[in-house]
């Protein structure tokens, strides 16, 4: 299954569903969004991207399903257009708008594959994989012949490590659309499968499609950039951030990136800067994790508690909207030494639900950090099954087989980890070379 993607278009990344491009209020005599305007909106929006102004769009959709509760297409818009703005702000809380108003388009309308596929993409923005999957399988049901819901089918069972399964719907979603979505996933199959030369030529086909709208052609490069940096090419990553930038000035996701770059190269102080810029417009927990790293190698203990504080504020607050975020703070809890059994029994809970090489790795890093390398060894193995070339799991394989007692197999890991990228963690990296040494 694997070799038919990569010979054909096969597979995955992060934005959901398929993107459709065009305007999106273009009104009808009645002063309504016209249908093809409509559906250009809903597209942008399941595909992870801003419609316009999406403040201004639900203000708009709010009113007029006060106005008519029973406006079922209205209703569909305000239930993705909620899911935006949790991305653009970082804020859970438009989840269970978000749900609410979907299932209310459902009721009106019980065989709608856009709300379905809708909940399909809130599902996965929670973390709830297996519901995400189950409904991806009902709107694809719903409408054999689109892309879209393959995209979340597939990115569901990419946590769910259902690989091969993972890789046909993949592989089915670029057959029907080849576009900026499919492009981007044909490269996170490639990733996954280790082929980062592959993965890299998608996303650059990605960036092509995405060409000409703003937003999708800036997410794409900051994932080109990605690819570049995870292989170790800063000045390539840094060129791609910098055009992120010019296609979309003040991406906070491009700022962030930059910082990245920067804390690689040791330029502590910009890294700061540059990500204090970004949680200030977009307070995701990765952000605030990353600023408090590199406030404490700089010595700013206080600020960087505050970060690490903020980002268990943030975690809370994701929970109680329905998120599910164990494996995440499990590691966040590993990689600073803090309350190493809970973020033990954190690991297993999610690796019940999420059998994905992620799953594995993070389990693996737990074990080890409690003493139980012998276990952790196993699942160690299991996360590099299907090849990938990921420099922190060959780093946690390699401190794993150190600890069963096994130097040669401890280095050679240390070593690959290093040479797939110099600069893969601000607190591991400085470790490998220690070990080596």
């Amino acid at each position: 299954m694997g070799n038919k993607i990569l010979l054909s278009l096969g597979a995955m990344a992060v934005a959901i569903v398929l993107v459709l491009f065009g305007g999106v209020l273009g009104s009808d005599a009645g002063g309504r969004p016209a249908a093809q305007s409509r559906d250009a909106a809903a597209g942008r929006l399941l595909a992870g991207f801003s419609p316009g102004d999406t403040v201004a769009y639900v203000t708009q959709l709010e009113a007029r399903v006060a106005a008519t509760p029973e406006d079922s297409k209205s209703l569909l818009l305000l239930g993705l257009a909620y899911q935006q703005r949790a991305r653009e702000t970082g804020d859970p809380s438009f989840y269970p708008r978000s749900e609410a108003a979907l299932r209310r388009c459902l009721r009106l309308t019980p065989k709608n594959a856009l709300a379905v596929t809708g909940l399909a993409a809130l599902a996965a923005s929670r973390h709830r994989f297996e519901r995400a999957r189950a409904l991806a399988e009902q709107a694809s049901r719903l409408a054999p012949g689109s892309a879209g819901p393959l995209g979340v089918l597939g990115d569901a069972l990419v946590e769910l490590g259902r690989y091969p399964q993972a890789f046909a719907a993949f592989d089915r979603m670029a057959a029907l659309k080849p576009s900026l979505a499919s492009y981007s996933r044909v490269s996170y199959a490639r990733e996954l499968l280790g082929d980062p030369r592959g993965a890299i030529a998608a996303m650059r086909l990605a960036v092509r499609a995405g060409d000409g709208t703003a937003e999708p052609a800036a997410w794409s490069l900051v994932q080109l950039g990605n690819l570049y940096f995870d292989t170790g090419r800063l000045a390539l990553a840094q060129n791609a951030y910098r055009e992120a930038l010019i296609r979309f000035p003040a991406y906070v996701h491009a700022e962030a990136a930059l910082g990245r770059v920067a804390a690689a190269r040791g330029q502590l102080g910009v890294a700061a800067r540059l990500y204090r810029l970004a949680v200030e417009r977009l307070p995701l927990p990765q952000y605030e994790g990353a600023l408090g790293d590199v406030l404490r190698l700089v010595g700013r203990a206080d600020e960087a508690a505050a970060a690490f504080g903020t980002v268990a504020a943030i975690e809370r607050l994701l929970e109680a909207n329905g998120v599910r975020t164990e494996l995440e703070t499990a590691l966040f809890d590993l990689d600073h030494d803090r309350r190493l059994a809970a973020a033990l029994t954190r690991a297993r809970v999610a690796y019940e639900t999420r059998k994905s090489i992620d799953g594995e790795d993070v389990l693996a890093w737990a074990l080890y950090k409690n003493g139980q390398c012998t276990e952790a060894r196993r699942h160690s193995q299991r996360a590099l099954r299907l090849g990938t070339r990921d420099a922190l799991k060959f780093f946690h394989r390699g401190i794993i087989e150190l600890c069963v007692g096994d130097r040669a197999a401890g280095r050679f890991f240390v070593r690959r980890a290093l040479a797939t990228n110099p600069h893969f963690s601000l607190i591991y990296a400085p470790v490998a070379r220690e070990v080596l040494r």
